[in-house]
């Protein structure tokens, strides 16, 4: 009875603690439960194919990290095919990296399987049963995997990650080879041989004495030249002095009838020189100024080079073709710490 005598029923607040609906905690689906372990499909078929799915990405992998090593070893870059060089090396380790990463997406997607779990903060310092469950969680996870199960993917994944440190290691083939002694006057690498007969860059043809007027200047290559490292280094100017204009003996030495020979390529930063001042024999670089003296060995007079222009030492056959007596015994191109 109510307590105002009436049979009203009394109104009831809340309700008991045991009598409480189950409603699920926000940001939680209505079917959590703390530890619910929601596996992969069952179903054998939907398995086996992200299985395939998996080690396909995987293969791609393999072959484009193959692929890699293949452009790296026998794409050169000399022939008509060094142009795509680097594409082919960019391409095949994107595809690599892609291929592998998109394996291990899917391998967590369709095949391991997943688990919701809730648990409170506690300290960041872990009691001994804590790590000893955080140890076996690790176990659990590797066993949850399914490598003994999915052999196909264990194998092309062992596969991959084994092939996968090989463009890395080819990469560092690019540090070297070591310079050796060739920065001291190995003047070979610049193309140029004891015997090599100077060809005009343009016309190819062989140069005799008495083909450049006296104060012209003409770009000369070693005869046979053609690969790119040539190209770069081998460029000499050769020069006609009138007699009594050249001031240093051993340019005069080195030279013949007045004709002189030097590095094109500037010794501050590696530009090609071309300026040259007829009446005071001086030969400008563009790109920053240096100026060098060609009747007195090639000295700088100007600019920030650290030293002269090296020169080749020629001469004439008995057909009157000029030559090079030897390499250039300095280094072609820029100065450099060990260099001055």
């Amino acid at each position: 009875m109510s307590g105002d005598g009436s049979d009203r029923p009394r109104r009831q607040v809340g309700r008991r603690p045991d009598e409480a609906p189950d409603v699920p905690q926000a940001g939680l689906p209505a079917s959590h439960s703390e530890g619910v372990v929601e596996d992969h499909a069952d179903d054998p078929r939907e398995v086996q194919f992200s299985e395939i799915q998996v080690a396909a990405l995987f293969g791609v992998g393999i072959v484009a990290i193959i692929f890699f090593l293949y452009a790296y070893f026998g794409i050169s870059i000399h022939d008509n095919l060094g142009q795509y060089s680097n594409y082919a090396l960019g391409g095949s380790l994107a595809i690599a990296l892609c291929a592998i990463g998109a394996g291990f997406i899917v391998w967590a997607k369709k095949l391991l399987p997943h688990e919701k779990t809730v648990q409170d903060r506690h300290d960041f310092h872990s009691p001994p049963e804590e790590e000893k469950l955080a140890e076996d969680t690790f176990l659990q996870g590797v066993e949850d995997m399914g490598l003994a199960r999915f052999k196909i993917l264990r194998r092309t994944l062992l596969g991959a990650l084994a092939l996968f440190p090989l463009p890395i290691v080819v990469l560092l083939r690019d540090l070297g080879p070591l310079p050796g002694r060739s920065l001291e006057g190995d003047g070979e690498i610049t193309g140029w041989k004891a015997g090599s007969r100077l060809v005009d860059l343009d016309t190819k043809l062989p140069v005799k004495l008495g083909d450049l007027s006296i104060g012209g200047v003409q770009t000369v290559m070693p005869e046979g030249f053609g690969s790119a490292e040539e190209l770069s280094l081998a460029p000499t100017m050769l020069i006609r002095f009138a007699p009594g204009e050249i001031k240093s003996d051993k340019e005069r030495n080195w030279g013949i009838n007045g004709h002189v020979a030097y590095s094109k390529i500037c010794t501050h930063a590696g530009c090609p020189i071309s300026l040259y001042e007829q009446q005071t024999h001086n030969l400008l670089c563009p790109c920053h100024q240096s100026t060098f003296d060609m009747a007195n060995d090639a000295k700088v007079i100007f600019g920030p080079a650290a030293r002269p222009l090296p020169q080749l030492q020629i001469s004439a056959d008995r057909d009157g073709y000029l030559y090079a007596v030897k390499p250039y015994s300095q280094p072609v191109g820029p100065s450099f710490w060990e260099r001055r």
